[in-house]
């Protein structure tokens, strides 16, 4: 349902105090995350919307001149059709994770937007966190309560954007309907996808790592937060039913596509992005740099089980080993010329990790 509504609409007042923040009160959008301070009149709360007074009205009404539930089916049938084509009116059932259109929390039609303009007010909201959450006589409980709600926040607008990756948007329609059902996502939003995620989603979150907060709810554990949230989302990223439908739309619509082997370069120059700059790397990258190794490797050693499984009969493995070939050729000319010893050592152990993973015999 948010799908339908342009998502720079939603920082409008006189939008969003007609039609709320999606079609539907059933789309699980609890807040207007689009909005931005000055913007002045927005709602920010969820509403009934048209969807729902169409599927009401679909589900009650009472037909006079139908007399059994049989005599009322070409009426109904009727009503959906006169919606065909109409975004407002198409039903998802957010489940699966392939629709990105179709996405429980999420708000407008572009999800890397809507997301970044999330992620903004996240970083306005954490400076201020200490101060809105105090009391006197009290200890930081709620501070804490908080700042892991926020962390929360944050994992959900990249899981939106993540879902644009090998997404497929799903139009439900009856054989009686023009047109196919199912569509990839276009190759240019799909890259601008993983755009955000090395932005966003895999660089250090300085923003979310405030000393003055860190201090007073935890004596440590930063690092182990923000490496769970990052691993996470790498791991979904780099989900082989994901990888899969890339591999497969590429046979399927030839060259205007982003392929999974387009992806993983776009992904490993994110991720491994000091290697190529010749910079230090922080403990936070070292982590989802050690996370990016290990997923590939996982992916490889699946030739070493006993029991038969769908990833070796893909070009996964063959697509993650090159990408380790390629990583460890990287690795070896350029690990010596950053000016840190720790960064050095990251380098040799990734290294190591590479050539156990790679001497798996087929």
């Amino acid at each position: 349902a948010s799908a339908a509504y342009a998502t720079d609409s939603l920082r409008s007042a006189k939008f969003t105090q007609k039609y709320g923040l999606t079609p539907s009160i059933m789309d699980y959008a609890r807040v207007n995350y689009v909005a931005q301070p000055g913007d002045e009149e927005v709602r920010y709360i969820r509403m009934m919307g048209p969807y729902d007074l169409y599927a009401i009205n679909w589900g009650y009404r009472y037909i006079p001149e139908a007399n059994s539930p049989e005599e009322e089916k070409p009426i109904l049938s009727e009503w959906i059709l006169e919606k065909a084509g109409d975004p407002v009116y198409e039903f998802g059932n957010g489940y699966g994770g392939i629709d990105p259109q179709s996405q429980r929390e999420s708000l407008g039609d572009d999800q890397i937007k809507a997301s970044e303009y999330g992620l903004a007010n996240l970083k306005k909201v954490v400076p201020n966190l200490i101060e809105w959450t105090s009391k006197d006589n009290t200890d930081y409980s709620e501070l804490a309560e908080v700042y892991r709600e926020l962390t929360y926040m944050w994992r959900g607008y990249v899981s939106h954007v993540v879902a644009n990756v090998g997404g497929v948007y799903e139009t439900r329609k009856t054989a009686d309907q023009d047109g196919t059902v199912y569509t990839h996502v276009p190759e240019e939003k799909q890259k601008s996808a993983v755009a955000f995620l090395n932005e966003h989603a895999f660089s250090t979150p300085e923003w979310l790592l405030d000393r003055e907060l860190l201090e007073r709810i935890e004596p440590t554990g930063a690092i182990e937060r923000v490496q769970g949230l990052q691993s996470r989302a790498l791991k979904d990223l780099l989900d082989g039913d994901r990888l899969q439908r890339m591999i497969s739309n590429e046979q399927v619509n030839g060259n205007s596509v982003y392929t999974a082997l387009e992806m993983m370069n776009d992904l490993r120059k994110g991720i491994f992005e000091e290697l190529y700059k010749s910079q230090e790397v922080d403990a936070y990258r070292r982590n989802i740099q050690r996370a990016y190794v290990d997923a590939a490797a996982e992916y490889v050693q699946n030739l070493k089980k006993e029991e038969s499984n769908d990833v070796t009969s893909t070009d996964i493995i063959a697509l993650m080993r090159g990408d380790l070939e390629q990583l460890r050729r990287d690795l070896r000319a350029r690990r010596n010329r950053v000016n840190d010893q720790l960064s050095v050592y990251h380098w040799n152990d990734l290294l190591a990790r590479i050539d156990a993973a790679l001497a798996v015999e087929a």
